[in-house]
């Protein structure tokens, strides 16, 4: 598991585009829309190493370094957001996704302390949406239609900072992630 940066776009990149060609109702984006992508977009997405930027991306990696898993978080109108999350399905129930989202989350608590947290999901993701509460996350109340899938809606999710299982007074981050050790 580590943060991904520009000069890993063409894995990166190939990650992306199998998770949108094997689960296209998990993301608001379409295969045919970043299959178009330029490589600038690509290295634009993941930032410099040197650049501490408003957004980070985490890859899970299999021994011999291939990109399994993915989650991004990023701030939208000033408010912390995690998007893109999804690990390949032959790599699944490994935990591989429960530490993509403890390291995003980590990340996101420390660069944004004291602020709650959003995520979109697709409802019928049901492991996705365990996950999530596992974590602290609560439904909003808001949802959105599925722009490219008419019929289909993404249920807004939020990490309260009070509502964060064990979270202690200026802890800055939810309880239950490690203490930033790599898994």
């Amino acid at each position: 598991m580590r943060r991904a940066y520009a000069s890993d776009w063409e894995a990166y990149r190939d990650l992306r585009l199998r998770a949108l060609a094997t689960d296209p109702l998990a993301f608001g984006s379409t295969l045919a829309r970043e299959q178009a992508f330029e490589p600038e977009t690509w290295k634009r997405r993941l930032g410099r190493p040197d650049d501490p930027g408003p957004s980070a991306t985490w890859v899970a990696l299999t021994p011999t370094g291939e990109f399994v898993g993915l989650v991004a978080s990023a701030a939208f109108e000033g408010e912390p957001h995690l998007f893109a999350m999804w690990v390949d399905p032959g790599h699944r129930r490994k935990g591989l996704a429960s530490r993509l989202l403890d390291r995003a989350l980590a990340w996101a608590s420390a660069r944004f302390p004291g602020q709650r947290i959003v995520l979109d999901v697709n409802p019928r993701q049901a492991e996705a949406v365990h996950l999530y509460e596992s974590r602290g996350f609560r439904p909003t109340g808001r949802t959105t239609a599925l722009e490219h899938t008419p019929g289909e809606l993404v249920v807004e999710m939020a990490l309260e900072p009070s509502r964060s299982p064990g979270a202690g007074p200026g802890s800055g981050r939810p309880a239950g992630l490690n203490s930033g050790r790599q898994a």
